[in-house]
């Protein structure tokens, strides 16, 4: 069950991400990623009509917490990926965000086996091939700088998500997506920055919207039927979908070493 539900969260997050660079290049960053939230709180909202939800305020407040850190954690992402490339910044991304929550289930008492150490070199390895990227110039090193803060935004977000018991279903889900739409809404409104894509881009919106908001109803659900550290993990292969996506539809570079590198990624997480 963790592992189906770690593994549509890759898959939901993977497209998700592909469609938010893509609006990111045609709308301000702020604007995507409002758009993603109110349309990814409205289905964690449909959710809640077919997961059993007890309104817990303990774990609604770590459902907000969350929602402080990730919209900036999806504008950082999108941004870096729309200025730099997804082969650069997805990996980077996905690395740092699963690295925070296991390092916390650690901290409270969680074990690491070799097996997990063993992977997180080797993730680490591949991340030194899959960011060497010669034709992107000094967009390769920023890339790298957008990838570590988003991974450090998302990481601490899933890790606050993470602690919700299983009785408050998908309530945490819920006050994260507008938390943040709710924070950023009132950023954009100051800095003077739409809030919603135009209509040509609506539908792409809706998707990633939708995929993204179930996407991380998923790892909540995941969390509280298994340890952080096993949903964590199992829902970090979300950048070979990004990547490939780009590469094939935006036709953003993609090399040879790159393609060796993300799979090295893959198989570490």
């Amino acid at each position: 069950m963790v592992g189906a539900l770690g593994i549509y969260f890759s898959i939901a997050i993977g497209v998700g991400d592909f469609f938010g660079a893509f609006l990111a290049r045609r709308a301000h960053a702020f604007t995507a990623v409002l758009t993603f939230l109110l349309i990814g709180g409205l289905s964690a909202s449909a959710l809640l009509l077919v997961v059993e939800s007890d309104f817990i305020a303990r774990d609604v407040g770590f459902g907000a917490a969350g929602g402080l850190t990730v919209g900036f954690a999806l504008t950082l992402l999108y941004h870096g990926m729309a200025v730099s490339s997804a082969a650069v910044v997805s990996p980077v991304t996905a690395v740092i965000t699963a690295l925070i929550p296991v390092a916390w289930d650690v901290s409270t008492g969680g074990s690491l086996p070799g097996l997990v150490i063993v992977g997180i070199a080797v993730s680490l390895a591949g991340l030194s091939v899959t960011t060497f990227s010669p034709e992107l110039g000094e967009r390769a090193l920023a890339g790298v700088g957008w990838g570590l803060a988003s991974g450090t935004c998302f990481g601490i977000s899933l890790t606050l998500i993470g602690q919700a018991e299983i009785e408050s279903g998908m309530w945490a889900t819920v006050f994260q997506r507008f938390t943040a739409f709710a924070l950023l809404a009132l950023i954009a409104t100051a800095r003077g920055i739409p809030r919603f894509v135009p209509r040509p881009l609506l539908r792409q919106g809706l998707i990633g919207g939708v995929l993204t908001g179930t996407g991380v109803g998923a790892f909540v659900a995941g969390a509280q039927r298994g340890s952080l550290s096993e949903i964590t993990v199992t829902a970090s292969m979300f950048p070979a979908v990004t990547v490939v996506l780009a590469a094939v539809f935006e036709k953003h570079p993609l090399r040879w070493w790159q393609v060796i590198g993300l799979a090295t990624v893959v198989t570490g997480v």
